[in-house]
C-alpha cells in the first residue's frame, strides 16, 4: 500500500516529522516525511495495509506538542524505490 499525506494544523515547529519516523521504522514502513512552505506536513507511507492504516490513525492524533486539524488522504501510483523511511530537511 502506498499513501500519501498533508497533515494541516500546528503541526511544523512540534517534533512531527521524528515522531513519524519513530512510528514508521517502528513498523518497517517506507518512505518520507517533510514540511512543505504553506506550513504542513507532507508525508509518503509504504507498507502492508495493517501497519500504513495504523500510522494513519495515529498521525490524526500526531505527537503531543502538535494539533492536527485534517489530513488529507490519497492512493500514491507512483514508483518508489526508497527501502527506508527519510526525514527530509
Amino acid at each position: 500500500m502506498k499513501k500519501h499525506l498533508l497533515i494541516f494544523g500546528k503541526v511544523q515547529g512540534v517534533g512531527f516529522r521524528n515522531w513519524l519516523y519513530v512510528k514508521a521504522t517502528e513498523k518497517n514502513v517506507h518512505g518520507w516525511v517533510k514540511n512543505t512552505i504553506k506550513g504542513e506536513v507532507e508525508a509518503l507511507l509504504i507498507g502492508n495495509n495493517k501497519d500504513v492504516n495504523e500510522i494513519i490513525k495515529q498521525c490524526e492524533i500526531g505527537p503531543s506538542t502538535s494539533r492536527v486539524m485534517e489530513i488529507k488522504i490519497q492512493d500514491y501510483k507512483q514508483d518508489y524505490f526508497g527501502k527506508s523511511f527519510s526525514v527530509i530537511h
